[in-house]
């Protein structure tokens, strides 16, 4: 199976957690670095992301006439870096498994979120006919993307194979969790756009660079079709960290990219970022994304005057097109935050309007996507893993922080944009990505500060 191969690993049997775990602490285990120690810091990992962005890279997408229409001259330039760090699942439940292996049977039951892909990889790491092969489902206790690949199913499986024929618990503590995980990729970027006498992008040039991501939500956003002349350059940085899905892989990221830099560009032309939106989607034959972003501006009160140091952010998205109207799910976001002169920040509300095409379980959907907004929240305000010497730091929650009940904002689903048309499209991932961005144009809109990197609680935000 690809991407299942299991990390290296040292494993003690015991007859409970607590006495294996600290017979493994008590191993002098010394393990060698490898090329990935040549990242010292997250700081240098940053740094040569940021490097590349300003090179050309490998063309990934190029119609019209971009770089000719940049380098023209005419028309506001508008340019703008951002940065989106290594983020970990922080599942509430750590990698685990439980695996009998005798010779004539294997039984596995596991939390994983394809049944289907670990009962390949039970098969593969024990050589068994198939018909003797038996996956039990367990509840998963957080997926987001983790318990895709099936690198812990094999790591079960095999250490079940060396105890002649007993079943087996594994069980990886939160820091063996964390620090050995397949992440949600760091990405850096430059956008840059050519705006045309009506304040609108004619050309958009945006180079991308990190290891493991895709330009999801990026290439393939609305703004890549109706601009005219656009192209999209990628890096692959040589970085040794495991990554993987992490609910919306790449567009989590991608999202926050695109629809930041569109709201510098309404900023440069002197528009309302709103009505900048509704008029690029002028050209976009899906009526239904200007219907969210209408639906989600009536609901939240856009535009209604607000006290000094609270200001509206809204931003759009979707998850699944492809590039393609009336396809997958679009989401369209305001976000009202409140910052204080010393840069504190509190998120006031969040107002979501969406279009998976039909609803069939009202109940499901509508928490899917209260999920998907916090998920997209957290991450936002919160979540940075930082390397030193190649290796992951934080290993648990007092090193990485995560949003609790109370900070929370006032948050409301409204179905009005729905088109109830054919599809039926999916809800997990799209919330996540136009929250970040709705956010962060909102501290602008609050503070005329502009935000371009995540988490916002290492960010200055103190304004005068």
């Amino acid at each position: 199976m690809v991407n299942s191969a299991a990390q290296s690993g040292v494993a003690v049997l015991a007859d409970h957690y607590w006495q294996a775990r600290t017979a493994l602490e008590a191993l002098p285990l010394v393990w060698e670095d490898g090329p990935g120690a040549q990242w010292r810091s997250t700081e240098q990992l940053y740094e040569a992301a940021a490097r590349a962005c300003e090179r050309p890279g490998n063309v990934l997408l190029s119609t019209g006439r971009a770089p000719e229409a940049l380098a023209s001259g005419e028309g506001p330039l508008v340019e703008g870096a951002y940065l989106t760090p290594y983020c970990d699942h922080v599942n509430l439940e750590p990698l685990n498994g439980t695996a009998q292996v005798t010779a004539d049977r294997v039984d596995l039951w596991h939390p994983s979120q394809h049944s289907e892909a670990a009962f390949c990889v039970a098969v593969e790491e024990t050589g068994m006919d198939p018909r003797k092969v038996h996956v039990h489902p367990t509840y998963v206790g957080g997926g987001f993307g983790r318990r895709v690949y099936g690198n812990d199913v094999r790591m079960v499986v095999a250490v079940a194979k060396k105890a002649n024929g007993r079943p087996v618990h594994v069980i990886w503590s939160r820091e063996e969790s964390m620090r050995q995980g397949r992440y949600r990729p760091m990405e850096a970027a430059r956008l840059t756009a050519r705006l045309d006498a009506d304040g609108l992008p004619g050309a958009l040039r945006a180079r991308a660079a990190g290891a493991g991501y895709s330009l999801t939500g990026l290439s393939d956003s609305v703004y890549a079709t109706v601009i005219p002349n656009v192209q999209m350059e990628t890096h692959a940085l040589p970085i040794h960290l495991l990554t993987g899905p992490y609910r919306g892989p790449s567009y989590n990221s991608n999202a926050f990219i695109i629809e930041s830099f569109i709201d510098e560009c309404a900023a440069a032309a002197k528009q309302d970022p709103l009505e900048y939106r509704l008029r690029l989607l002028a050209a976009w034959p899906d009526p239904h994304w200007a219907h969210c972003l209408r639906e989600v501006a009536a609901q939240s009160g856009w535009g209604e005057p607000l006290p000094r140091g609270q200001g509206r952010g809204v931003a759009i998205s979707n998850w699944a097109g492809r590039g393609k109207p009336g396809a997958g799910t679009t989401v369209a976001a305001v976000a009202r935050v409140e910052v204080s002169k010393a840069g504190e920040l509190s998120v006031r509300q969040l107002d979501l309007a969406f279009d998976p095409g039909s609803v069939m379980n009202r109940d499901g959907v509508l928490a899917q996507l209260e999920g998907g907004a916090i998920f997209g929240l957290n991450m936002t305000l919160n979540e940075e893993l930082t390397i030193r010497d190649g290796r992951v730091v934080e290993g648990n929650f007092h090193e990485y922080p995560m949003v609790r009940l109370g900070d929370v904002p006032t948050l409301r689903i409204h179905f009005g944009g729905v088109s109830n048309g054919e599809r039926f499209s999916e809800t997990g991932e799209p919330p996540v990505g136009p929250v970040g961005p709705a956010i962060t144009n909102a501290i602008f809109a609050a503070t005329g500060k502009r935000v371009r990197q995540t988490p916002l609680r290492k960010q200055d935000l103190a304004w005068a």
